[in-house]
């Protein structure tokens, strides 16, 4: 396994990488709408266009992207973009559903709070779908839900929001 830097060049495979990641959500949560491929290609653009956005990658041996996360600095709300100092959000974790139970998602996050930490971040917050198997990974790795919710409309599913201390 090898970890790097992500580049704009790697858009398409990351958006792959999510599609794939999109369609395992359908083991827990039925017949659930997959965002087309152009709109996780638009994701990823406008995650590389976030000042001081931190996007880093898992290869295999072959040299096919399996994992990623991103973080940025966390903004007030959607509307509000207003940085809240001190708060980073991990806008992206994803790992190749036959890639799963690794340890890919936990180094993956390991280097990104240590460089939310180098760049002077104190805690960090990520979103996740609500009911997913992800839920289970970040509360063995700290993260605890802090009892925001919102709506993740293009899987119409519930999200859940949860917070670590660096």
């Amino acid at each position: 396994m090898r970890f790097r830097a992500a580049q704009r060049t790697d858009v398409p495979a990351l958006a792959r990488l999510v599609r794939a990641c999109d369609a395992s959500h359908r083991s827990w949560a039925g017949d659930v709408p997959i965002p087309p491929l152009e709109g996780e290609e638009l994701e990823w653009e406008l995650r590389f266009a976030r000042a001081a956005a931190w996007i880093h990658l898992a290869e295999d041996d072959d040299g096919v992207v399996v994992g990623v996360v991103a973080f940025a600095a966390a903004q007030a709300s959607r509307a509000d973009r207003t940085r809240v100092p001190g708060l980073a959000h991990v806008s992206a974790v994803f790992v190749a559903p036959d890639h799963w139970r690794r340890g890919i998602a936990r180094e993956l996050l390991d280097r990104a709070e240590a460089a939310m930490r180098a760049q002077g971040y104190d805690r960090a917050q990520l979103w996740t779908l609500e009911g997913s198997p992800a839920e289970q990974l970040y509360a063995a790795l700290g993260w605890e839900p802090d009892g925001r919710r919102d709506h993740f409309p293009p899987m119409d599913l519930g999200t859940v929001a949860y917070v670590k201390t660096l």
